[in-house]
């Protein structure tokens, strides 16, 4: 098995995974089209930023990255994002949440 197909196959069990775990309400309600689309756009932007990054150091240094290390880079940062990303969004959550729960200024005196 070539490195390329396994950084592919670990990123996508990765992306399944933490896809789960960061999953919110407004995510149920998406289409399932949009979603895929959504999925399919971005993985393709993000392929030709990846080629970009490859060509410009390579004209600039003369050196060959190999492509499935920085696939798995630009994964590995992705995930890690997302992962930061819903910890905001949980403090947010708990920290709104506890203003809700406290009484306001007349109530329940």
């Amino acid at each position: 098995m070539t490195p390329l197909l396994i950084v592919l196959a670990v990123g996508i069990v990765l992306h399944t995974i933490v896809g789960l775990i960061t999953r919110t309400p407004e995510e149920d309600t998406t289409p399932l089209r949009w979603k895929a689309w959504h999925t399919f756009l971005t993985g393709l932007a993000s392929t030709a930023l990846i080629v970009a990054v490859v060509i410009g150091y390579h004209l600039a240094t003369g050196v060959m990255l190999p492509f499935w290390a920085l696939v798995l880079a630009v994964d590995l940062l992705t995930l890690g994002w997302k992962l930061v990303r819903h910890r905001q969004r949980v403090a947010e959550r708990r920290s709104l949440q506890s203003l809700f729960d406290r009484p306001s200024l007349g109530e329940g005196a």
